[in-house]
């Protein structure tokens, strides 16, 4: 099996002013024409570490992917240390790459400065991936029997560029077939997760690798991978293992692949064709946010009350003062009056609220920071749960947000005796 190392070149990966997108998605990319990514690096504008990343990278991997430092700037200095490696002498104009550069200045109206045109220079040993969508050629060197690609470090120019890589790529002996599938699970700790499926973990078939990818907001990703074998057993390998999977899961898996609980409970209200309102507190909009990011929602989401006052309680939602001055805002009897305000205000067929203490104030004796209530209400049925989170004030809403859209999921099922 091929193994490839990909580096990340600019400072300003490395003290975080930008979030580096580009080492998941070339990953992504070559797993799924069978080569496997060994190793990301992340290197500062700096050329003796440079050459001796890529140096170190070319001895433990077949293909070497490097991305960034080939602007016009001073510090874009990969060229150069590109050529060093690569034992090229000269640096000569690419004729296509230059006419393109010309293209774009007179599209956008400026001139052809020198830095420009020296965006088409590149080392002699190369050969030029020309790029459509920027300035900055790729460039592919053969260093003894390994391939060495520099790639610009704008997201899009790079994504173009990587469709000719991966071309070359797939040309290569040795690319095995590697497949990923997923599951999606949530309201289940990933230590308790682990014992729950344990036995079945420990009987996966040879060349069977299980991960835990947890996710605050997603719950656990549960990820299967097979890296050897042909393609139609392995298909068929991954499925049987899958369903034993599922069936050991029960509730707490909500989806598969890329789906999210948001996703998956706005396709269930759409293929009902019934409605939801919300009327949050402590998640502040965050449950709305969530919903409206899903196309279509507008055919499930009638509306929502942030009701983070006590008076928007119950001056909008109709929640009587003597149950806040009784129970508190956080109680199970107040977010059942908030459920039913909004239910009633929007006339929808189910409706979700929640009130808690996000922090980092605001605890108190048996109510603590990270305490939410959460109600759901829907055509014949009314749930609430209590949860208890630990974490900082954002975490906390995230994980508030969505346990009360898991419940809404959990309670549709119970509706349907699922």
């Amino acid at each position: 099996m091929l193994k490839a190392s990909i580096c990340t070149i600019g400072d300003e990966i490395l003290i975080g002013q930008i979030v580096d997108t580009n080492k998941s998605y070339i990953s992504s990319a070559l797993n799924s024409t069978g080569v496997k990514v060994i190793y990301h690096h992340s290197i500062g504008d700096d050329e003796e570490t440079i050459e001796e990343v890529i140096n170190n990278s070319l001895k433990t991997s077949d293909i070497v992917i490097v991305t960034g430092g080939l602007g016009p700037t001073k510090d874009d200095i990969t060229k150069k240390v590109l050529a060093k490696i690569s034992e090229s002498k000269l640096m000569i104009y690419d004729n296509t790459q230059l006419e393109i550069i010309e293209g774009i200045c007179k599209k956008r109206g400026i001139e052809l400065s020198l830095l420009n045109r020296d965006q088409s220079l590149v080392p002699e040993n190369c050969t030029v991936l020309p790029n459509r969508h920027g300035t900055a050629p790729g460039m592919m060197f053969r260093i003894g029997e390994k391939l060495l690609f520099s790639l610009p470090g704008v997201p899009y120019e790079m994504q173009y560029l990587m469709d000719e890589v991966i071309n070359i790529v797939s040309l290569l002996k040795n690319c095995e077939t590697i497949i990923h599938r997923s599951v999606n699970t949530y309201g289940i700790p990933e230590s308790e997760l682990a014992v729950k499926i344990s036995d079945w973990e420990d009987n996966l078939p040879s060349g069977f690798k299980l991960a835990y990818l947890p996710n605050p907001a997603k719950g656990v990703k549960l990820r299967l991978s097979i890296y050897n074998g042909e393609e139609r057993d392995n298909l068929n390998g991954l499925n049987l293992q899958l369903k034993q999977l599922k069936e050991l899961l029960g509730i707490s898996l909500y989806g598969e692949e890329e789906d999210t609980l948001e996703s998956v409970v706005s396709k269930a209200l759409s293929e009902r064709k019934e409605t939801l309102s919300l009327a949050e507190s402590c998640t502040g909009g965050n449950i709305s946010r969530m919903l409206v990011s899903i196309p279509g929602s507008s055919s499930i989401l009638k509306g929502g009350v942030v009701a983070y006052d006590n008076s928007a309680k119950t001056d909008i939602l109709g929640v009587d003062k003597s149950i806040i001055e009784e129970y508190g805002a956080v109680s199970k009897e107040c977010v059942i009056a908030m459920v039913n305000g909004a239910k009633r205000l929007f006339d929808s067929d189910w409706s979700i609220a929640t009130s808690g203490i996000a922090g980092p104030e605001g605890g108190a004796p048996g109510k603590p920071v990270g305490t939410i209530w959460v109600a759901v209400s829907g055509p014949d049925i009314l749930i609430t749960q209590k949860y208890l989170f630990s974490g900082d004030r954002e975490r906390n809403i995230i994980r508030f947000s969505s346990s009360a859209i898991d419940l809404l999921r959990r309670t549709m099922r119970v509706e349907l005796n699922i």
